[in-house]
């Protein structure tokens, strides 16, 4: 989890400097960022299955579910922002 560096008494959360930009700009290009790469990962399952490279199918869903995770894990965090 990402905050803003205001929370700094809350445990197993990385602190980010965002520098002079507001911080759910900042969260929301990370989102985007996620974004890109999922579709990106779903193109590249869909050939590997297509090709029968059933290894790297398996790696493939496996960044899959890490993009998605951390996709909701920085809605999480827009959310708070918004609050």
């Amino acid at each position: 989890m990402v905050t803003t560096g205001h929370d700094d008494h809350q445990q197993n959360e990385q602190v980010v400097s965002y520098g002079d930009r507001n911080p759910a700009e900042v969260v929301g290009d990370h989102a985007m960022g996620l974004e890109l790469q999922l579709v990106e990962v779903v193109e590249q399952i869909k050939r590997a299955a297509v090709q029968e490279r059933w290894d790297d199918l398996r790696e493939l869903r496996a960044e899959e579910a890490r993009l998605e995770a951390e996709l909701a894990r920085t809605a999480e965090v827009a959310g708070d922002l918004a609050e």
